[in-house]
């Protein structure tokens, strides 16, 4: 198991204090699965960069963002306002971006980036008004 870091960018509407966070993230009975708060830190953009730590097996790298979700949820940054979740694996050489989420602000209403489906005409032995007596 190894040790890992998820950096979470969030864009927030109201800033907490450092000390507030900590004692949010005291109170929180456990975060998700072993998730330990580390700190927040204010990036130049106006968002909020949010550092949790953790060890995973390399398995579950794919559960990380759910981890993350959950437990940024636990400390106040509901997932509407999280940009972007990083996964960094920790060593005694540095560390290692190993995985990056996106989170996309799509506007209300639509169906999502997938093209709309354009079915084919039924085939003719199929069509039931063929088999319909004529008015």
């Amino acid at each position: 198991m190894g040790r890992y870091e998820v950096v979470a960018r969030a864009k927030t509407d109201r800033r907490l204090s450092e000390s507030d966070y900590l004692e949010l993230a005291l109170r929180s009975c456990a975060l998700d699965k072993g998730m330990r708060f580390q700190r927040v830190e204010a990036l130049p953009d106006g968002t909020v960069a949010i550092v949790l730590q953790h060890k995973m097996a390399a398995r579950k790298h794919d559960e990380a963002c759910g981890m993350a979700n959950r437990s940024l949820a636990q400390l106040g940054f509901p997932a509407s306002q999280v940009q972007q979740i990083d996964l960094h694996r920790l060593s005694r050489k540095g560390r290692t971006l190993i995985r990056s989420w996106h989170t996309r602000q799509d506007p209300p209403g639509t169906a999502g980036d997938r093209e709309p489906r354009r079915p084919n005409p039924t085939p003719p032995h199929l069509n039931a008004t063929l088999d319909l007596p004529p008015d």
